[in-house]
């Protein structure tokens, strides 16, 4: 039996989906050790806007906000700064909803302290859809190259993180994902293990018709118990233009 648990960029209503589960899929092979980064010291410090690939359909003033909204996004996400992260999800929808909020910190704080943690290294925009309006909100599609790390600790204590492939793919893209092994430190006993994630993601930008403040939703945040969060119709609207616009579309 399956229980699917968000935890990253974003709280799809919490943000990257990990699937918590008691049967584990075929592993994938690790890669070897001299092929592996150093990581946690890749942090993003600034979400850029591609010079010669973009494909962009709002004004430049509007992506240049909708970037930095997005850099505080991922950087409240790498920090573990979770009233930051809460900012950029569209509370609009769940207006004085104070549980909601801090059922989600408390979640986030859970898994975090489990050995999880999600770390965005960096991202390039290369195409965004016009603004499609959806009844208070205003919708863009985002398309990015995107750097990122689903990382597990030695403290984790989980299913095997090697199993989660068909998860992680899902949320970032196929053929995007691979797992890899750092070598154990003096005095653990598991290494640090993670999926390097390296390709096109798709991310959905979202802000009230009165607000210049964008929040953000991942690409399947409707298979995740938030379809509420934006109407079918702008989101066939915008899914429609990727298609006929980005060149990226089919990758």
């Amino acid at each position: 039996m399956l229980r699917r648990f968000i935890i990253m960029p974003f709280l799809g209503c919490l943000a990257t989906t990990i699937i918590w589960c008691s049967c584990v899929s075929p592993s994938s092979p690790v890669s070897r050790v001299q092929d592996i980064p150093e990581t946690n010291s890749e942090m993003i410090e600034q979400v850029t806007i591609s010079e010669y690939d973009l494909h962009a359909f709002v004004s430049s003033d509007t992506l240049e906000v909708i970037a930095r909204n997005l850099t505080e996004y991922f950087a409240a996400t790498n920090e573990g700064r979770w009233d930051d992260l809460m900012h950029h999800f569209p509370m609009h929808k769940k207006q004085g909803d104070t549980t909601f909020v801090q059922s989600s910190k408390e979640a986030l704080d859970h898994w975090t302290e489990r050995g999880v943690k999600n770390r965005t290294a960096a991202a390039e925009i290369v195409y965004a859809s016009p603004a499609f309006t959806d009844g208070d909100q205003q919708v863009i599609l985002l398309n990015m190259e995107l750097s990122h790390f689903v990382e597990f600790y030695p403290n984790y204590d989980g299913p095997r993180p090697d199993g989660m492939k068909g998860m992680v793919e899902s949320n970032y893209g196929k053929g995007n994902a691979v797992y890899k092994e750092e070598p154990l430190a003096p005095g653990d006993s598991l290494p640090l293990r993670y999926w390097e994630v390296s390709g096109l993601n798709r991310i959905w930008a979202v802000s009230h018709v009165d607000s210049t403040h964008w929040c953000f939703l991942p690409p399947n945040f409707n298979e995740s118990g938030a379809a509420s969060m934006m109407g079918a119709n702008a989101m066939v609207d915008a899914l429609r233009h990727r298609r006929a616009n980005d060149p990226t579309a089919e990758r």
